[in-house]
């Protein structure tokens, strides 16, 4: 993305640390968002966007995907469907709904 100039990437100081940020530099494509995913999205950024990286990693880590997988192994995504409150977010009683 960033050498098809969609994205740019930079470096800041961040309280005496160094971080990397990315600033997208087209619109994001939510037409083949479902209105619920995009709101877990929103609920996400909202809970999450002041947290550290190393706080981010450390709630991930307590998750049932990452625990249930080797360390350095790929996730396999169907560890998803085994997850439990706070990291599960799927309401599997919903109606199917219309994009």
């Amino acid at each position: 993305m960033i050498d098809a100039g969609q994205l740019q990437r930079f470096k800041t100081d961040y309280f005496g640390l160094q971080q990397t940020r990315y600033l997208p530099l087209t619109k994001a494509d939510l037409t083949e968002l479902k209105a619920s995913e995009k709101e877990v999205i929103d609920r996400v950024i909202e809970q999450m966007s002041d947290w550290s990286a190393s706080a981010i990693s450390n709630y991930s880590h307590k998750d049932m995907p990452w625990m249930a997988s080797k360390e350095g192994a790929e996730i396999n995504y169907e560890l998803a469907f085994y997850r439990e409150a706070p990291f599960s977010v799927r309401n599997y009683g919903e109606e199917i709904e219309v994009r």
